[in-house]
């Protein structure tokens, strides 16, 4: 196993790797050769798997992606459940950082991380990015026998081995069940037996956002979604939510091209259940109207240099990309279809 917290850069593995090859090394990881001081190997894992889709053509992940999710988790474990990140008597850096940033920001404790304002989440997750890249990147790389990313510190970017994308997209559900199981195994080390009541349901909804309400506005103010995705019933203003159209159970991500608006019976029904694939090409339809929205504007506000609202959560977006989501759903067990 590579010590590689301290590299600048690493490759990845590019000999042909089979299933077995592939396990064999990011198993190290959920076993006692994974060498863990802090609990950052898991959230780094973490941050992976809930970005796994927001890969550009090239299979990068930027550390602003990668670490804005670090950031998130982390918030609300250390601020809001006050769980510890290392032994007693010693502080984790990104425990240090949002406390130090909660402190000097007057921020009210337990505050979810969705309350913070733009510029403040953008600071926070800057300044955890610029503390913990340093070691944390090149842990895991190591800890994985170097096949899973390659990376670079200075240009801020990993690049998953396609083979292992596959891999890790296939059984996505079991790694994150993994991954939640010795981190909570970590964490109960360090912990009272009090902190740690319920913990791996914490784990779970760390990253998870309660309010929606930025799509509700996006889809039904700008592209005036007046009727339920699903039913086609005609939407009451007082009486619309947001569906995640691929479960956030699976996905463990909140991005435009997978939300759509719904009725209270649809959505309440519809739970973490995938939809008949008819809605999938629906979807896709819509998604395409999106982008060009956003293509058009993006051209007849380009000298103003107006940030467009929601142009960001569709960078990365492909008909092809959410089509294979949906099918990788299906083989991770979102077997039960549900039919408005």
């Amino acid at each position: 196993m590579i010590s590689g917290h301290r590299l600048s850069k690493g490759d990845y593995d590019h000999r042909h790797l089979n299933t077995d090859e592939i396990w064999q090394e990011l198993s190290i990881l959920f076993s006692s050769r994974s060498r863990n001081s802090a609990s950052y190997k898991y959230g780094f894992f973490k941050s992976i798997l809930d970005n796994l889709y927001n890969v550009d053509d090239d299979m990068k992940l930027t550390f602003d992606q990668l670490f804005g999710k670090f950031a998130e988790i982390y918030w609300n474990l250390v601020t809001k459940y006050r769980i510890a990140q290392m032994p007693a008597g010693k502080s984790a850096a990104v425990v240090t950082v949002i406390n130090d940033f909660v402190q000097k920001n007057n921020i009210m404790a337990g505050i979810p991380f969705e309350s913070l304002t733009d510029d403040q989440k953008i600071t926070l997750q800057t300044k955890v990015k610029n503390k913990c890249k340093q070691n944390v990147v090149g842990a895991l790389y190591g800890d994985t026998g170097c096949i899973f990313y390659a990376f670079d510190k200075k240009e801020e970017w990993i690049r998953i081995n396609p083979q292992v994308y596959s891999y890790v997209c296939k059984r996505k559900t079991a790694l994150e069940k993994l991954n939640y199981y010795e981190w909570a195994k970590y964490l109960e080390k360090v912990n009272t037996e009090e902190t740690t009541v319920n913990l791996l349901s914490k784990l779970d909804e760390s990253s998870k956002r309660s309010n929606l309400s930025v799509y509700r506005q996006i889809l039904f103010d700008e592209f005036e979604s007046r009727q339920c995705f699903y039913c086609g019933r005609p939407l009451r203003e007082d009486g619309i939510q947001v569906d995640h159209f691929i479960p956030w159970a699976f996905i463990k991500d909140d991005k435009l091209w997978n939300m759509v608006l719904s009725c209270r019976n649809c959505n309440n029904k519809k739970r973490d259940k995938l939809a008949p694939d008819i809605y999938l090409r629906k979807l896709v339809t819509r998604n395409k109207d999106i982008q060009m929205h956003y293509y058009k504007e993006g051209i007849r506000k380009f000298s103003q240099s107006i940030d467009l609202r929601g142009s960001e959560e569709m960078k990365n977006y492909r008909p092809g990309g959410l089509m294979q989501i949906y099918t990788y759903a299906r083989e991770n067990g979102y077997n039960e279809i549900w039919t408005p």
